[in-house]
């Protein structure tokens, strides 16, 4: 039975399973051991990862305003699978087919499923969009909290193993996103996200049109920067985090700890700041977290040890909240009725970030590619730039109709 309840939950358990580029960073050191690659090699997968991820989101979103979830979660759940299992089969002399198995299959597939299980819980609960979507985002935080010792428990220290560790998640994950899959659904009252070919005419011609008035208004190039800069202090320090934290005096079990609690932070940033967007706003939730990224950023360039630690996890919060708030900056500025495209639009925010912060490294790092004070200073300069523009932006939200005429939200 269908209810918004158990689509709430398939729609999680979903967003849980494709929850793999936030695990990269306990992969890395062993997939390092197993392709005898060097870490700059290894870190391309993450990035490009996140290229592939947001050309996923990009087309689900278009995908989900046009045939609804179901459709382009199939496919992106067969794609992901098929990506994972390819990935175990990726030889050691070849490690460059990664970037086509994991950063292009699995990631790609990942993006189809993501836009649609945000959508498809704020359609069954409109009331609480910001709950709705910050639940099911606060499962990709949630996915390494519980991946991180599944990997470890598989791997046991022996990078022999990750060709295994592929295959047993890809089993794992096919048996829970089957058993979800019945469940996503938009509701019956929501005709323009039914099934395939219910789009009534003219549909597809309005959403160009609508894809035009977004594009034509400055308020999406300010979303677009707001939420460029915010994660860009995580996309730096993210895939140096279990080097960053052994340079900085943490034991392997401390480290494997703050991977963890980072990946629980990250799950309730979303949950959190999807909340508060609910009752206060988005625009004013973004605020909040440009202040907590600026501080983070800073402190993490002189801390080390506990305060090392700390930090990380405060800025995987931030981070978290970051994910969390941009539906609702999606909805807050355009309404629901492009939700999809919308969302899809914006995702493109986080491939201009995934680009940025590895031009930071090799700009501002030391000759042996560890980050440096400029790394962190540039980051949360960046993270100020985006305060500023959050800042000076007119919220309209109260006088908002529930969808508003595409490109006519809040101006500068």
């Amino acid at each position: 039975m269908r209810n918004k309840y158990t689509v709430l939950a398939a729609c999680a358990a979903a967003m849980l399973s494709t929850g793999m580029n936030y695990v990269w960073s306990v992969l890395q050191v062993p997939v390092m051991g197993y392709y005898a690659v060097d870490p700059a090699a290894a870190s391309k997968v993450f990035y490009l990862f996140v290229t592939f991820n947001v050309i996923g989101i990009f087309i689900g979103g278009r995908a989900f305003d046009r045939l609804g979830p179901r459709i382009p979660v199939l496919i992106g759940s067969c794609l992901y699978i098929a990506g994972l299992f390819a990935s175990s089969f990726v030889p050691k002399d070849k490690f460059t087919l990664l970037y086509i198995t994991y950063s292009g299959l699995l990631s790609f597939g990942g993006g189809l499923v993501y836009p649609c299980t945000i959508s498809c819980a704020q359609q069954w609960w409109p009331d609480k969009k910001g709950f709705a979507s910050g639940f099911v985002l606060s499962m990709l935080g949630a996915s390494t909290l519980v991946l991180t010792p599944a990997i470890n428990a598989i791997i046991a220290g022996d990078p022999e193993r990750v060709p295994y560790a592929f295959s047993i998640l890809g089993m794992i994950f096919s048996v829970v996103l089957i058993a979800s899959y019945p469940f996503i659904q938009s509701p019956a009252q929501l005709p323009a996200a039914g099934a395939a070919g219910a789009e009534a005419p003219g549909g597809t011609a309005k959403k160009r049109e609508a894809v035009k008035e977004i594009l034509k208004g400055k308020t999406y190039y300010m979303l677009l920067f707001c939420i460029t800069v915010g994660p860009i202090g995580y996309f730096t320090v993210n895939p140096y985090a279990k080097i960053l934290g052994a340079e900085r005096g943490l034991s392997e079990s401390f480290i494997v700890s703050m991977i963890m609690a980072s990946g629980a932070a990250s799950a309730m940033g979303r949950l959190v700041f999807g909340k508060l967007c609910d009752n206060f706003g988005a625009r004013n939730a973004a605020s909040i977290l440009y202040c907590i990224t600026i501080g983070v950023t800073l402190g993490l360039s002189l801390a080390g040890g506990f305060w090392f630690f700390m930090l990380v996890i405060i800025l995987s919060f931030a981070f978290g909240g970051f994910a969390g708030i941009t539906p609702m900056l999606a909805v807050d500025y355009y309404g629901s009725k492009y939700i999809g495209t919308v969302i899809s639009m914006l995702s493109v925010a986080v491939l201009i970030s995934s680009f940025a912060s590895p031009v930071i490294v090799d700009m501002f790092s030391a000759p042996e590619g560890n980050l440096t004070t400029w790394n962190f200073i540039i980051c949360a300069v960046l993270a100020l730039a985006g305060l500023v523009v959050a800042r000076i932006s007119r919220d309209k939200r109260d006088d908002r109709p529930e969808d508003i005429k595409m490109g006519s939200g809040p101006a500068l």
